[in-house]
């Protein structure tokens, strides 16, 4: 099975939670994206918040809520491209207007990212290996 995540185009980002250690990054059309890893929000501004930023204060009046700064910058815009990073496999989301979202993969032994459409799981598994596998029905 080849490594398809063409699914992505075309989707828009429906929800972001955080569950636990987990990220959850819900799309339209039965798709998700989940991470325990560091993630980052870049626009054409510059970088916009990260995982790490997540519940810190930093001087202002309220912890930064990453998931509502991801979702007030992708809000109407679709995917419109993605890129997998040939040595590392960082998953880099494109949305409309240069808007990205980028899976980071910080170990040599963990998972860092992991896609499900349609019963395919795709992983990045620590190291940037891929694995690809269907649910058995």
């Amino acid at each position: 099975m080849a490594l398809d995540l063409k699914w992505l185009v075309g989707t828009r980002l429906e929800s972001v939670e955080k569950k636990d250690y987990t990220w959850f990054f819900i799309l339209s059309g039965e798709g998700s994206i989940a991470t325990e890893s560091p993630w980052r929000l870049v626009t054409k501004e510059g970088l916009r918040v990260t995982s790490e930023d997540h519940g810190q204060l930093f001087g202002l009046k309220e912890p930064v809520d990453a998931a509502a700064r991801v979702l007030a910058a992708t809000t109407e815009k679709k995917v419109v491209s993605y890129r997998v990073a040939e040595q590392s496999s960082d998953l880099i989301v494109v949305f409309e207007d240069d808007v990205r979202i980028e899976f980071l993969n910080l170990s040599c032994g963990y998972e860092a990212w992991r896609t499900l459409h349609q019963s395919v799981h795709v992983i990045c598994l620590g190291g940037g290996e891929l694995a690809m596998f269907k649910d058995q029905k």
